[in-house]
């Protein structure tokens, strides 16, 4: 059945196709912002591909947990399941002397650290039900299978930028500036359409397989983090 009902506040919602309206745009997808001490709605795994959320004590023993909306880019800080402020990301959230850095690009997290008054870093934990956390309980329950699936992330993303290399040089040596001097270069790859849309699927998967797991390299990573590094 289609729910055509906000989950969290049961006020209507826009169709996700576009068709209230045709704008396409985030917020069809995305939750309102909560108001200002709200309490903490549950986390229910059907919304795992639009939010994941995150949780750590304080030195107050108090606890501060962050509900990130993919959709929107935007994150909400609670403590004690109070709602306190929300912000779009990249975001830092003043708690006293201490902070929570909250960063996320298309394909997960990117950064969700407890910073200490003497800079000392701490990553908050998953919440269950998340996508962070079914990964990192498959890790810990298969450790054989959580390092295949990353060294299989590692392996498809090399070979994206194997692919792509040549392909952006070509593009890049076509440009008027080089081309009116030197011989433009010529990729010797020319995958057809089949083959690029597979490459640009498992590339996606990869993608989101290494922010599951808070892994980031600047080169490896490139082709999947876009423009938004």
């Amino acid at each position: 059945m289609n729910d055509r009902h906000d989950p969290w506040t049961g006020a209507a919602r826009k169709d996700p196709c576009g068709f209230d309206g045709l704008d396409g745009d985030a917020e069809a997808w995305s939750m309102p912002a909560p108001e200002p001490g709200s309490p903490l709605p549950p986390f229910r795994p059907s919304f795992s591909l639009q939010r994941t959320r995150f949780a750590i004590g304080l030195p107050d023993a108090s606890t501060a947990t962050v509900d990130v909306d993919h959709m929107s880019g935007r994150a909400s800080l609670y403590r004690d399941d109070l709602h306190v402020q929300s912000s779009d990301m990249p975001v830092r959230f003043a708690l006293g002397a201490d902070s929570i850095e909250v960063a996320a690009n298309r394909y997960g997290m990117r950064r969700i650290h407890l910073i200490s008054a003497d800079d000392s870093r701490r990553r908050l934990d998953p919440a269950p039900g998340t996508p962070e956390h079914w990964r990192a309980q498959l890790s810990r329950r298969r450790p054989g299978v959580g390092r295949a699936l990353s060294a299989c992330a590692v392996i498809v993303l090399m070979m994206n930028l194997l692919v792509l290399a040549p392909q952006l040089l070509e593009l890049v040596t076509h440009l008027p500036l080089w081309a009116d001097r030197f011989t433009p270069f010529a990729s010797p790859i020319d995958l057809p359409a089949w083959a690029n849309t597979v490459l640009s699927i498992t590339a996606g998967l990869a993608g989101i397989e290494r922010a599951l797991t808070f892994r980031h390299h600047r080169l490896l990573d490139a082709g999947t983090d876009g423009i938004e590094s």
